[in-house]
Protein backbone atom coordinates (compact mmCIF):
# COMPACT_ATOMS: atom_id res chain seq x y z
CA UNK A 1 0.00 0.00 0.00
CA UNK A 2 1.54 3.21 -0.86
CA UNK A 3 0.75 6.10 1.64
CA UNK A 4 -0.99 9.55 0.46
CA UNK A 5 1.08 11.96 2.68
CA UNK A 6 -0.37 14.83 0.58
CA UNK A 7 -3.78 13.82 1.58
CA UNK A 8 -3.17 12.46 4.87
CA UNK A 9 -0.80 15.91 5.68
CA UNK A 10 -4.11 17.99 4.51
CA UNK A 11 -6.76 16.38 6.37
CA UNK A 12 -4.75 16.78 9.65
CA UNK A 13 -4.11 20.49 8.98
CA UNK A 14 -8.28 20.59 8.90
CA UNK A 15 -8.29 18.43 12.29
CA UNK A 16 -5.46 20.97 13.92
CA UNK A 17 -8.11 24.08 12.23
CA UNK A 18 -11.67 22.82 12.83
CA UNK A 19 -11.00 19.92 15.62
CA UNK A 20 -12.30 20.96 18.99
CA UNK A 21 -9.88 18.65 20.20
CA UNK A 22 -6.95 20.52 18.79
CA UNK A 23 -8.13 23.82 19.54
CA UNK A 24 -6.23 24.50 23.16
CA UNK A 25 -2.82 22.95 21.00
CA UNK A 26 -3.42 24.91 17.82
CA UNK A 27 -4.19 28.27 19.17
CA UNK A 28 -0.84 27.91 21.64
CA UNK A 29 1.23 27.27 18.42
CA UNK A 30 0.02 30.02 16.35
CA UNK A 31 -0.02 32.76 18.98
CA UNK A 32 3.48 31.82 19.43
CA UNK A 33 4.15 31.54 15.88
CA UNK A 34 2.99 35.33 15.55
CA UNK A 35 5.16 36.20 18.30
CA UNK A 36 8.41 34.25 17.16
CA UNK A 37 7.63 36.01 13.72
CA UNK A 38 7.17 39.31 14.90
CA UNK A 39 10.50 39.28 17.08
CA UNK A 40 12.33 37.39 14.24
CA UNK A 41 13.33 34.28 16.11
CA UNK A 42 14.70 31.64 14.22
CA UNK A 43 13.36 28.51 14.63
CA UNK A 44 11.37 25.17 13.16
CA UNK A 45 9.15 22.74 14.69
CA UNK A 46 10.18 18.78 15.37
CA UNK A 47 9.35 15.26 16.33
CA UNK A 48 5.98 14.62 16.30
CA UNK A 49 4.34 18.27 15.77
CA UNK A 50 5.96 18.13 12.35
CA UNK A 51 5.13 14.23 11.52
CA UNK A 52 1.50 15.19 11.91
CA UNK A 53 1.71 17.78 9.68
CA UNK A 54 3.53 16.16 7.11
CA UNK A 55 0.82 13.50 7.17
CA UNK A 56 2.79 10.73 8.58
CA UNK A 57 1.21 10.39 11.93
CA UNK A 58 -2.31 11.60 13.12
CA UNK A 59 -1.61 12.67 16.56
CA UNK A 60 0.48 14.98 18.63
CA UNK A 61 0.76 16.12 21.83
CA UNK A 62 2.75 18.67 23.02
CA UNK A 63 5.02 21.38 20.51
CA UNK A 64 8.61 20.66 19.89
CA UNK A 65 10.46 23.79 18.83
CA UNK A 66 14.27 24.17 17.75
CA UNK A 67 15.41 27.06 18.24
CA UNK A 68 18.62 29.20 17.11
CA UNK A 69 20.88 29.45 20.28
CA UNK A 70 22.01 33.22 19.68
CA UNK A 71 17.62 33.61 19.78
CA UNK A 72 17.37 31.71 22.99
CA UNK A 73 17.06 35.43 25.16
CA UNK A 74 14.16 36.61 22.51
CA UNK A 75 12.43 33.01 23.04
CA UNK A 76 12.53 33.53 26.70
CA UNK A 77 10.87 36.38 26.60
CA UNK A 78 8.20 36.01 24.62
CA UNK A 79 7.54 33.02 27.02
CA UNK A 80 7.37 35.44 29.98
CA UNK A 81 5.32 37.83 28.02
CA UNK A 82 2.65 35.26 27.18
CA UNK A 83 2.69 33.96 30.50
CA UNK A 84 4.02 30.61 29.99
CA UNK A 85 5.25 28.61 32.65
CA UNK A 86 8.44 27.49 33.08
CA UNK A 87 8.93 23.85 34.61
CA UNK A 88 12.30 22.96 33.95
CA UNK A 89 15.82 22.64 32.51
CA UNK A 90 18.80 20.54 32.03
CA UNK A 91 18.87 16.69 30.21
CA UNK A 92 18.39 13.38 31.85
CA UNK A 93 21.44 11.75 30.71
CA UNK A 94 20.20 10.60 27.08
CA UNK A 95 18.95 14.29 26.24
CA UNK A 96 21.14 16.57 26.48
CA UNK A 97 20.80 19.53 24.19
CA UNK A 98 22.50 22.67 24.56
CA UNK A 99 19.55 24.02 25.24
CA UNK A 100 16.72 22.65 26.96
CA UNK A 101 13.69 24.40 28.17
CA UNK A 102 9.89 23.10 29.12
CA UNK A 103 7.01 25.43 29.57
CA UNK A 104 3.63 24.63 30.08
CA UNK A 105 0.89 27.16 28.11
CA UNK A 106 -2.48 26.07 30.11
CA UNK A 107 -2.79 22.16 29.13
CA UNK A 108 0.06 22.64 26.90
CA UNK A 109 3.47 21.48 26.80
CA UNK A 110 6.29 22.81 24.80
CA UNK A 111 9.90 21.86 24.65
CA UNK A 112 12.21 24.56 23.43
CA UNK A 113 15.51 23.16 22.36
CA UNK A 114 18.96 24.75 20.82
CA UNK A 115 21.68 22.05 19.83
CA UNK A 116 19.82 19.12 19.83
CA UNK A 117 21.73 16.57 21.52
CA UNK A 118 20.97 12.57 22.25
CA UNK A 119 23.51 10.45 23.55
CA UNK A 120 22.93 6.81 23.51
CA UNK A 121 24.34 3.49 22.38
CA UNK A 122 27.59 4.51 23.50
CA UNK A 123 27.61 7.24 21.30
CA UNK A 124 26.03 11.04 20.51
CA UNK A 125 24.65 12.73 17.83
CA UNK A 126 23.89 16.33 18.01
CA UNK A 127 21.83 18.55 15.66
CA UNK A 128 21.62 22.31 15.27
CA UNK A 129 19.28 24.77 13.87
CA UNK A 130 19.99 25.61 10.15
CA UNK A 131 18.10 27.62 8.14
CA UNK A 132 19.52 26.07 4.57
CA UNK A 133 17.94 22.54 6.18
CA UNK A 134 14.57 23.62 6.82
CA UNK A 135 11.26 22.62 5.07
CA UNK A 136 7.96 24.55 4.88
CA UNK A 137 4.27 23.43 4.84
CA UNK A 138 1.67 26.45 4.27
CA UNK A 139 -1.37 26.54 7.11
CA UNK A 140 -3.81 29.30 6.67
CA UNK A 141 -1.28 31.60 5.00
CA UNK A 142 1.51 31.09 7.37
CA UNK A 143 4.59 29.03 6.12
CA UNK A 144 5.43 26.62 9.27
CA UNK A 145 9.42 26.20 9.46
CA UNK A 146 9.67 22.01 10.14
CA UNK A 147 12.69 20.35 10.96
CA UNK A 148 13.99 18.50 7.93
CA UNK A 149 13.23 14.69 7.93
CA UNK A 150 16.56 13.75 7.84
CA UNK A 151 17.33 15.20 11.08
CA UNK A 152 14.34 13.87 12.40
CA UNK A 153 15.31 10.26 11.29
CA UNK A 154 19.09 9.97 13.05
CA UNK A 155 17.45 11.56 16.16
CA UNK A 156 14.54 9.06 16.07
CA UNK A 157 17.14 6.25 15.15
CA UNK A 158 19.54 7.55 18.22
CA UNK A 159 16.44 7.84 20.64
CA UNK A 160 15.53 4.35 20.41
CA UNK A 161 18.25 3.33 22.69
CA UNK A 162 16.66 4.48 25.21
CA UNK A 163 12.63 4.69 24.36
CA UNK A 164 12.34 1.47 22.22
CA UNK A 165 8.59 3.39 21.59
CA UNK A 166 10.29 5.63 19.42
CA UNK A 167 11.51 2.91 16.86
CA UNK A 168 7.28 3.12 15.41
CA UNK A 169 8.17 6.72 14.15
CA UNK A 170 11.76 5.84 13.37
CA UNK A 171 10.08 3.63 10.92
CA UNK A 172 7.50 5.55 9.74
CA UNK A 173 9.59 8.17 8.81
CA UNK A 174 12.42 5.48 6.94
CA UNK A 175 9.07 4.93 4.65
CA UNK A 176 8.82 8.31 3.71
CA UNK A 177 12.11 8.81 3.22
CA UNK A 178 11.82 5.83 0.35
CA UNK A 179 8.96 7.04 -0.50
CA UNK A 180 9.02 10.38 -1.53
CA UNK A 181 13.03 10.72 -2.21
CA UNK A 182 15.75 12.29 0.33
CA UNK A 183 16.11 16.09 -0.26
CA UNK A 184 18.32 16.88 2.38
CA UNK A 185 21.18 14.18 1.76
CA UNK A 186 24.12 16.31 3.28
CA UNK A 187 22.70 15.68 6.64
CA UNK A 188 22.77 12.12 6.27
CA UNK A 189 26.16 12.62 5.40
CA UNK A 190 27.24 14.38 7.08
CA UNK A 191 26.33 12.34 10.02
CA UNK A 192 27.86 9.39 8.92
CA UNK A 193 31.38 11.23 8.57
CA UNK A 194 31.33 13.16 11.89
CA UNK A 195 29.61 10.85 14.14
CA UNK A 196 30.66 7.54 15.41
CA UNK A 197 26.95 6.23 15.20
CA UNK A 198 25.76 2.55 15.92
CA UNK A 199 26.54 -0.10 12.72
CA UNK A 200 22.83 -0.06 12.29
CA UNK A 201 22.37 3.39 11.80
CA UNK A 202 24.90 3.58 9.53
CA UNK A 203 23.53 0.92 7.37
CA UNK A 204 20.21 2.15 7.44
CA UNK A 205 21.14 5.48 6.50
CA UNK A 206 23.77 4.06 3.93
CA UNK A 207 20.51 2.38 2.23
CA UNK A 208 18.60 5.46 2.42
CA UNK A 209 21.24 7.49 0.24
CA UNK A 210 22.51 4.88 -1.96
Amino acid sequence: MINNYYYQSEANVQCLLEDIEYSERADTFFKLFNEFDAAGVRWALACSMNLFLRGIVDEFHDLDLLVEIKDIPKVKEIMKKCDAVFIATGGNGFCESDIYLHYQFGRVDIDIISGFRIVTFGTYFLYEYSEEEIDYILVENKKIPLVSMEALYILYSMMEGWQQKRRFKRVLIEEFLLSENVKHGKILKDALEQFQLPGWIKRNIRDILY
